[in-house]
């Protein structure tokens, strides 16, 4: 059963850089944006392409999808084609780690949102 509310613990991984051995509930995951679709898996280094990062909530069973810019509020999840997207997976990380205890309610399909929706 999907929890109706998560809090942040304040671990964060970067897919593919970090390595996840035993999440926690509350514990945040960072990915590229075309993570499903691209042929080259976790390629930070890239300058060729934009984008962003996604992030989701371990929910104690399984990865759910969670609104980083509501975490990120300053669009530190997007970058250009001149920029590394591990630099914007970094500063994500860094500003995730560093406002723990944050909660997130559960919406629709597994979403998790800073505001509750009665």
């Amino acid at each position: 059963m999907i929890p109706n509310k998560i809090q942040i613990t304040g671990k964060v991984y970067i897919k593919y850089i970090t390595p996840i051995i035993s999440p926690q509930l509350g514990d945040i995951k960072l990915l590229l944006n075309d993570d499903a679709i691209s042929l080259d898996k976790g390629d930070y280094d890239n300058l060729k392409f934009s984008g962003y990062i996604k992030a989701k909530i371990f929910d104690g069973l399984v990865w759910q999808n969670i609104n980083i810019s509501e975490l990120c509020v300053g669009r530190e999840y997007k970058f250009t084609k001149r920029q590394k997207s591990i630099d914007s997976a970094l500063l994500c990380q860094d500003i995730i780690e560093n406002h723990p205890k944050v909660t997130l309610y559960r919406t629709y399909r597994g979403h998790f949102t800073i505001r509750e929706y009665i």
